[in-house]
């Protein structure tokens, strides 16, 4: 059980740092994978969740999941609230660009190693034409980070 919040630990405080230059060495040295399951065209978050399974199984993935949504949903949530319930589309606009932001860095979607940053970064265009709710855009997301294993 202690090396569950161990990890659960790590990952937070891993979406803390991620944006920082040195988070990188960070990663490196707390989500080390086996040979077996690493993959360079891997997202930051794709590696963690394997890392999880690798460490603790399907309840090491359900924590990684919980652990790297843990900010990132209720900030979804309040801007889907926001954006659908006020008028002004200067706000609308200001809220949409910081979301695609937040997108972009969780996602690892400018690492343009293999095809799926193209069909992520698609979807997500996607979704801010269509004016889609974010908190499912973000819930998409992350399950397309779990397909592959």
């Amino acid at each position: 059980m202690k090396q569950k919040l161990i990890f659960v630990w790590h990952v937070l405080i891993f979406n803390i740092i991620k944006p920082l230059p040195n988070s990188s060495d960070y990663f490196n040295h707390y989500f080390h994978l086996s040979a077996q399951n690493f993959s360079e065209h891997d997202s930051h978050y794709k590696r963690i969740v394997k890392f999880g399974k690798e460490q603790s199984g399907w309840v090491g993935v359900l924590l990684a999941n919980i652990a790297l949504m843990f900010f990132c949903l209720p900030i979804c949530f309040l801007a889907d609230l926001v954006i659908h319930s006020i008028c002004l589309l200067s706000i609308k606009i200001a809220i949409n660009g910081i979301l695609v932001l937040i997108m972009l860095g969780k996602f690892d979607m400018l690492r343009f190693r293999d095809d799926q940053s193209f069909l992520k970064l698609f979807y997500l265009f996607c979704c801010l034409l269509s004016s889609s709710y974010w908190t499912l855009t973000c819930l998409f997301l992350a399950a397309f980070e779990n397909t592959v294993f």
